[in-house]
């Protein structure tokens, strides 16, 4: 029952049960409370000081909170003591302490919390049970669910980042007030973390503390159930959810730091915490059903952080299943487990949030008990539907008389509303990337709830669609049956009075699976919303949150703007530019005018302040155009010193003279954090006056710069002294499109240019490729790049229509800024090593890599992993480029993105960029489209004036931006990637219209599951999944130990024309026969109906008020780990994964087949003469196939090619890209 002692002395109520529950106290009468003398003292002292509201996302009612746990009883606690040591009971058994709800009503079963050392020796205990497996649960850093690198970035080094200011422990507890009023707020500006939250994080794991457990109200659990304990007359503080104090029972007993923080939460929403003390209007209403554990107060995180008995980390959510998450903090070595919405407790994904640790089995048990009864609803409705089904159909897979789903073979059938997910999870992203499964075998490391969240993303905004509100999934009902009868020409009175009731909301359904709907006042919405909803299914709105109290299923927002309509271009691009927190392109009319130079020339600047620059305009400098851009903030000149020595300098533009800190356009630039590139149009950091004009380097013009020059060996590569670094003024000679510097290394042509020859452009393309080599230690001739890689750091510009795509101007350029950069990060750490701002990448996932190396051994491919140059070098070695562009894309599902920081914060260990193999690195070539530069640029500006001591920037201002530039960052990446998928989508579909068929292209198998294998197809640069339940088969069935997915063919159908049975109208299920006859419109119909269902907002049925909701939302993680059962990330092979390959045979490549995707091959059916050749005869040759009894057989392998069908839909937002391998019995 969880008795907490208190030393007060109350008077009894004659008449008052001492263990009525929640719902007697909700009925308390005036005449049945009691006083505690002593009590409205203590309450007095623990109310917070006065403190500005907090963010109206963090604000909610707090109808309940549950008091501190006494000790976990499994968790190795038993000599640790709860409150006073002199007064610990010792005799109270697991059954004599009952339920103690906390949380909604139907809420989690007993759960026990442990300190973070208990969670590291479970954990511990864990990893040795599994030792011979491999296994290891997600590490911090591991990549997120729809989240590419970019997305799922790497919560650690986001938490490194977060650790730049250390605060003695005995500071964190004396100043936890004054710190309570930057903690409770979250920024409101483009930063990421308080000064509050990086000392939390720094100081979690300080010292230890007495851990308990969290106990949770069930049904079978409530404290109102026990009649086993009767205390008469004991005065009591009754909580919310059935939490009681009995004052009496151990009255030396003192509340601990927990406990407190709960009483605080309840006195700061003005809850009664005596029983049956009267209600005023308010309070009744926070009385409604709560369905989420209010949050802990702010001011009492420092300390509990401190104390271990909180953690804080990074949460991000699965984008394939939302009812998981995970949370990446500093303090553990891997994420934290966070199952379902409850326990999510309204934090959103990129939130820095405190999570209390609970006991990881008890958690699995909960979350199998959800899953079990998922699959019991699923397998009631599939027999409801089949029951609806024509009776001619033909399907071998049945209900079991168990009720289980019979299978055919390995191929499993997905549910509806799994496979519209699915679709478009994997259909709207470049690569797949996913979290590790987690199955019975192999559970998490360390399991957790989220008890606040200590800083929210700023500026959070949401693109999606708005649809009505329905009251209830029966009344959703009852209105469509009523609209359907109205156009029927029936039942017109009813529906005409339904029309009457116009609803308070709307429901906004972002595009991101990960964020729920979100209620909207419908007087937001158009005015003819509501008679007219229809009309706005295909409109695109942005949307952002504003509060979630804890008594809804979903949060309240804001519409901010109506974008346009489905499809268009501008508007799609607008949508994925505000769902990645990026505004308006314009800049306000205060920030032009704030600009200045208006009529600034070289000329109007003093000659003393020229002279104390370094005067290289009489160089041949030139300037490398990507793409026909105005923003030239960087140029080159390369310059013969004979005896095989040549002087490279690089000139950037000197931007701190030009943008003053504080200022009003510099506020604009740290806001932006970065200019973004997408292949239709481009949001700039800074205003154009700026970029395109004072700060652009035009040819012909002075112009003001930093310079980094350096001398080389022509022949070697190597560097001859020490490089300069100062001031300096220069005149571009001419500016080089990036294609005629190609055309020149090409040797195609040579045309004119300007301010260089075509031999000093050899030059430079040489020395690229020797300064590359040298890095890695290769001395190899032409290496070849690695592109999708070297995005970990930097996005493409200009933007590549293809990730793999590189071109000898890029290469140029990358290198020489490489060296640059380099150059001054030395300089940087050298001068100022405690506020230098670098940027850093870690070490890959080690088991991840050591799997990945043993499966390429296992093909004939040697990976040495020892270092970063000798991995990268392990995979210059393989020749075939296509089966290259497959391992790097395996690889770099192992590695992190770079992130920036701050000097002497990190480590010495953990300063390295480890892809581009360099122990220090910064960023300083780019500060008109990156607000890092600018930074650095500012540092730099004081370093070579001789003025460091007089660089007073605070270190806390400093680690704010070096986190606001990574959010901002990952951002921009995801931002580019997702306009090359758009754009990638609408030009394959230009093609397949163009063919007036299936545009088709071939695909080298990643990984093999046992109802799916993944595949990359390099001539588009996408990895997409073959789902075997969309494709035309008898049955599947999966050889794990051979790692060979076995694919029994309908003989005569089409894969293109194939509709699976739950996908067809209902009122015409078609055999199998009938599907190869009339398939074409029978897609058509389908894909009608799917359309107008999506129109329909259809995730909006559910009553607030309905708990049960809560968790019918959350997508089954067992769906998805059944699909993936076998694939393995570790040694053994035994361990569910989707994101890595398993290990491919020596001979998984067909003698004589090219691996590289060139035009030596038809990649797609346009590259072919269509009456010259069929796809039989092009296309044979790809598969494995047999025939055994009458069964038509592939063989799917890893690191094999399979053409692919290629479909697009572009009625979605953004549009969907899915795949389907050809049936070659069909061809």
């Amino acid at each position: 029952m969880g008795m907490i002692q208190q030393p007060l002395q109350g008077v009894p109520v004659p008449g008052y049960s001492p263990v009525q529950g929640q719902a007697s106290m909700a009925n308390a009468s005036p005449s049945q409370q009691f006083q505690f003398s002593q009590m409205a003292q203590q309450i007095g002292l623990m109310n917070p000081p006065a403190q500005p509201a907090s963010h109206r996302r963090n604000q909610s009612a707090l109808p309940n909170m549950s008091m501190g746990p006494p000790p976990a009883p499994s968790a190795g606690a038993s000599s640790s003591n709860f409150g006073d040591p002199a007064h610990q009971a010792s005799g109270q058994s697991r059954e004599n302490t009952g339920g103690r709800g906390r949380g909604g009503p139907s809420g989690h079963t007993r759960r026990h919390s442990l300190a973070l050392p208990e969670a590291k020796k479970a954990a511990e205990l864990a990893e040795k049970k599994r030792a011979t497996a491999g296994f290891q649960f997600p590490v911090p850093g591991a990549a997120g669910a729809g989240a590419t690198p970019a997305d799922a970035a790497t919560g650690d080094d986001k938490l490194t980042t977060l650790t730049a200011t250390t605060i003695p422990p005995s500071s964190l507890t004396s100043n936890a007030v004054e710190a309570k009023a930057a903690m409770v707020e979250p920024a409101r500006g483009t930063s990421r973390a308080t000064g509050v939250s990086r000392i939390i994080v720094n100081n979690s794991k300080t010292r230890g503390f007495q851990p308990g457990h969290r106990a949770r109200g069930s049904v079978n659990q409530s404290v109102g159930s026990l009649s086993g304990f009767q205390y008469p007359g004991q005065p009591q503080i009754v909580l919310p959810q059935n939490q009681m104090m009995i004052p009496q029972l151990y009255p030396g007993q003192q509340l601990n730091a927990l406990q407190m923080a709960q009483l605080q939460a309840l006195q700061q929403a003005g809850l009664p915490t005596i029983a049956g003390a009267p209600l005023n209007s308010q309070q009744q209403q926070q009385q409604r059903k709560t369905l989420f554990t209010p949050y802990l107060p702010q001011a009492t995180l420092p300390a509990l952080l401190n104390d271990g008995q909180l953690v804080a980390g990074i949460l991000r959510v699965n984008k394939k299943n939302r009812s998981d998450a995970y949370v990446t903090t500093n303090d553990l070595d891997a994420d934290i487990f966070i199952c379902g919405s409850k326990d999510r407790n309204r934090a959103l994904e990129g939130d820095l949030v405190a999570v209390e640790l609970l006991d990881v089995d008890e958690v699995w048990g909960q979350k199998r008990e959800k899953e079990e009864k998922k699959k019991r609803k699923d397998i009631t409705e599939s027999r409801g539907d089949r029951g609806k089904n024509d009776g001619g159909s033909t399907d071998t897979q049945s209900i079991a008389p168990d009720g289980s789903i019979r299978r055919r073979g390995s191929l499993r059938q997905r549910p509806t509303q799994k496979k519209n997910d699915d679709v478009e999870v994997e259909g709207q992203s470049l690569l797949l990337m996913e979290e590790e499964e987690i199955s019975d075998d192999h559970k998490p490391l360390y399991a957790g709830h989220v008890v606040a969240v200590i800083e929210r993303v700023a500026g959070q905004m949401f693109s999606g669609t708005l649809g009505l509100l329905r009251p209830s999934s029966q009344a959703t009902k009852e209105k469509q049956e009523a609209e359907r009868s109205a156009r029927d020409g029936g039942h017109n009175k009813s529906h005409s009075e339904r029309q009457q009731d116009k609803p308070k909301i709307v429901w906004f359904k972002p595009t991101d699976k990960r964020v729920p709907l979100i209620a909207i006042p419908t007087e937001q919405a158009p005015r003819d919303f509501v008679e007219k909803h229809q009309d706005y299914a295909n409109r695109i709105f942005v949307a952002c949150i504003k509060r979630w109290p804890i008594t809804s299923l979903h949060p309240f927002g804001t519409l901010v703007e109506q974008l346009g309509e489905m499809g268009d271009l501008r508007v799609e691009t607008d949508a994925l530019l505000r769902d990645n927190n990026f505004g308006s392109d314009d800049f306000s009319e205060a920030v032009i005018k704030n600009v200045g130079w208006e009529d600034w020339k070289l000329d109007s600047e003093s000659d003393a302040f020229l002279a104390s620059r370094r005067d290289l305009r009489n160089e041949r400098i030139f300037t490398l155009d990507p793409n026909g851009t105005k923003e030239l903030d960087d140029a080159i000149h390369i310059k013969d010193l004979g005896n095989s020595k040549v002087e490279i300098g690089l000139h950037v533009t000197d931007i701190a003279h030009f943008i003053k800190a504080n200022s009003l356009v510099d506020r604009e630039a740290k806001k932006r954090g970065t200019g973004v590139y997408l292949m239709t149009r481009a949001v700039n950091m800074l205003p154009p006056r700026l970029s395109a004009e004072v700060c652009s380097l035009i040819p012909g013009q002075g112009r003001l710069t930093v310079s980094v020059i350096f001398q080389v060996d022509k022949n070697t590569g190597k560097l001859e002294g020490e490089p300069w670094i100062g001031k300096s003024i220069i005149s571009s000679s001419g500016k080089l499109a990036y294609d005629d510097v190609d055309s020149v290394v090409r040797g195609n042509s040579n045309p004119q240019l300007a301010g260089v020859t075509a031999e000093d452009v050899r030059t430079l393309y040489s020395l690229a490729n020797k300064f590359r080599e040298a890095r890695f230690g290769n001395r190899s001739a032409n290496i070849p790049p690695l592109p999708l890689l070297y995005q970990l750091d930097d996005e493409n510009v200009p933007v590549e229509q293809n990730i793999f795509n590189s071109s000898a101007a890029h290469e140029i350029v990358e290198e020489i800024s490489h060296k640059a950069n380099y150059f001054v990060a030395q300089k940087l750490f050298a001068s100022m090593p405690e506020k230098a701002f670098l940027r850093r990448q870690s070490p890959p996932n080690p088991r991840r890599l050591v799997t990945f190396a043993e499966r390429m051994s296992k093909a004939g491919y040697e990976i040495d992993t020892s270092s970063s140059g000798s991995l990268q070098n392990s995979l210059f070695k393989v020749d075939d480029a296509g089966l290259r562009k497959g391992m790097e894309t395996l690889l770099v599902k192992t590695l992190h993105r770079a992130k920036y920081y701050v000097g002497e914060q990190v480590a010495e260990d953990q300063r390295p960029h480890y892809v581009l193999n360099l122990p220090l690195y910064t960023h300083f070539t780019n500060p008109t489209r990156r607000y890092a530069d600018i930074v650095v640029h500012r540092q730099l500006d004081y370093i070579l004036s001789g003025n460091v001591a007089e660089y007073t920037e605070d270190l806390e201002n400093l680690a704010k931006t070096a986190e606001q530039c990574n959010n901002k960052k990952d951002s921009a990446h995801s931002a580019q990637e997702q306009s090359v998928h758009i754009e990638s989508c609408r030009m394959m579909d230009k093609k397949a219209q163009s063919l007036g068929g299936d545009l088709i292209s071939e695909g080298i198998v990643i990984c093999v599951y046992e109802s799916a294998f993944d595949v990359l197809i390099p001539e588009y640069g996408f990895e997409k999944r073959v789902h075997c339940d969309q494709l035309p088969l008898k049955k599947a069935e999966f050889r794990k130990d051979e790692r060979v997915l076995e694919l029994y063919w309908e003989k005569g159908v089409p894969s293109s024309a194939y509709i699976p049975e739950d996908e067809r109208p209902k009122d015409s299920v078609s055999t199998r026969g009938t599907v190869a006859n009339d398939s074409e419109a029978a897609r058509q119909r389908a894909k009608e109906r799917y359309e107008a269902q999506r129109k329909q907002t259809h995730a909006g049925t559910r009553a607030t008020e309905e708990v049960d909701a809560l968790f019918d939302d959350d997508d089954s993680a067992s769906e998805i780990t059944e699909m993936a059962a076998g694939v393995s990330l570790n040694p053994t092979g035994d361990r569910p994964t989707q994101s890595m390959p398993p290990s491919p045979t020596r001979n998984g490549l067909k003698e004589g087949m090219r691996t590289q995707s060139d035009s030596k091959i038809a990649k797609s059916a346009i590259d072919a003469p269509e009456s010259q050749v069929s796809d039989k005869e092009k296309y044979w040759s790809y598969f494995k196939l047999r025939e055994e009894g009458g069964e038509f057989i592939q063989d799917v392998t890893e690191m094999t090619r399979v053409p692919v069908i290629l479909k697009t839909d572009l009625t979605k937002s953004p549009p969907c890209l899915t795949i389907r391998s050809l049936n070659p019995y069909a061809l």
